[in-house]
């Protein structure tokens, strides 16, 4: 149905399917897709190692997020969660996989920045860096929607300790800090997840590209000249088809 390009598709869209399933659905659309380590997904579970194992179709890991309390001030939580994304990395490493995704922290309550919080931060990610010099996989860490509830919303919030930059072109435009990003992301783009929305009012949509406010054009092109990856990431399989759409009938992709 299309020419492969060098966007991939997320698994995230079809999280009601086997993984196998959802891995020869997205082998008829794109060259690559992006495994959402995550509950049906689970890299953990061994029917779908074998499965992202018996494809022979690149791919990136989006490591586990709900609960998984990379910034918490809790030390033991905070150290469970990268025990969490270690076995998660050893496996997507073992299978071949292009880079392993993590999100920052996620506050229950908006507020000023944290100190402790960014100091935990800071030490997951100089936790991160050692276990990617130790698997050899690239680790990214992706920017989050809403000012006060996390700690990275913008350009130089936070020290990456040498991880990439994971950005996330939807979450840039209810922060309104999209074109900070793209004007200079003040660390290495490596990767960028593509999805639209309304704005700020609206929330985290993940809307098809060319409904919203996101230029997805101006991105595309900033992450081509980064050499970054890129992925459409949507809650269900239309809207991925709908920006398969948009993208070719503006010469985004063949």
């Amino acid at each position: 149905m299309f020419d492969h390009s060098d966007i991939s598709i997320s698994t995230g869209a079809y999280a009601d399917l086997p993984l196998a399933a959802v891995l020869l659905k997205a082998r008829e659309l794109a060259s690559s897709v992006e495994i959402t380590s995550y509950r049906r997904h689970s890299l953990l579970d061994v029917n779908n190692a074998r499965a992202v194992a018996a494809f022979d179709l690149p791919f990136s890991v989006h490591g586990p997020f709900i609960g998984v309390g990379v910034g918490s001030t809790r030390e033991a939580k905070r150290r469970a969660a990268i025990e969490l994304h270690r076995r998660h990395l050893k496996i997507a490493t073992l299978l071949g996989a292009t880079l392993y995704l993590v999100h920052p922290d996620r506050q229950r309550k908006p507020g000023p920045p944290k100190p402790a919080v960014i100091a935990a931060l800071r030490r997951s990610f100089i936790e991160l860096r050692a276990l990617q010099d130790q698997f050899g996989t690239p680790i990214v860490v992706e920017n989050m929607a809403y000012p006060g509830y996390s700690h990275f919303t913008a350009p130089g919030d936070l020290d990456l300790c040498g991880l990439g930059l994971a950005l996330d072109v939807g979450h840039a435009a209810v922060a309104g800090t999209l074109a900070a990003w793209l004007d200079d992301p003040r660390a290495t783009l490596s990767h960028v997840h593509l999805h639209d929305n309304q704005g700020a009012q609206h929330g985290d949509q993940h809307c098809p590209l060319g409904t919203g406010v996101v230029d997805a054009g101006a991105a595309i092109l900033k992450a081509r000249e980064a050499g970054a990856s890129m992925v459409i990431e949507h809650k269900n399989g239309d809207d991925v088809l709908q920006s398969l759409y948009y993208l070719r009938a503006n010469g985004l992709i063949g």
